[in-house]
């Protein structure tokens, strides 16, 4: 993965909420991190303008800083902040080895997708470390909320499948 874009992420995260969705049936867990285009170095958003098709006008210079940010001006333009998601889930390949599924994406335009061997998955991964990082962020924002009497931000879905079934609450 690109370095400009891994320490983009990792300023995004330290400076942005982040929230989290995980799915107990499907043992999926996602991370939406917000982009923020002031933390983004023009390389960065070279890949994003890129990666979403914005760089089709026939005298788009990618050398041109310019340019790069003309186009990119158009992934902030929506009433809603563009996120990024970090995704990861499990299945078990036809050898029976439990694999890890990484997905970061952008506005649902996929930039990375890997998979791991659960087992060999190393604290080094930079998948790993980001949704390290990820988990620490959402730990601080709900101490945060508890110290200042917030609601609570932490969602999963196993709580709405659980009162949804019969006899229970």
């Amino acid at each position: 993965m690109n370095k400009l874009l891994i320490a983009f992420l990792e300023k995004s995260i330290q400076s942005e909420y982040i929230s989290v969705y995980h799915d107990y049936d499907t043992q999926e867990t996602v991370y939406s991190i917000p982009y923020n285009a002031s933390l983004a170095a023009r390389d960065v958003k070279l890949k994003l303008v890129q990666l979403m098709g914005l760089d089709w006008e026939d005298d788009f210079n990618e050398k041109n800083p310019a340019d790069i940010d003309k186009a990119a001006d158009y992934l902030i333009c929506s009433d809603e902040t563009p996120l990024f998601t970090l995704t990861s889930s499990h299945f078990i390949e036809k050898n029976g080895i439990l694999m890890t599924d990484f997905i970061l994406d952008f506005e649902e335009e996929v930039i990375y997708k890997k998979s791991y061997q659960t087992d060999k998955l190393s604290q080094k991964n930079m998948f790993v470390k980001l949704m390290k990082q990820c988990s620490d962020k959402i730990i601080d924002q709900e101490k945060a909320a508890q110290e200042h009497k917030m609601e609570k931000m932490f969602i999963s879905t196993n709580m709405f499948t659980m009162s949804a079934q019969h006899g229970r609450m």
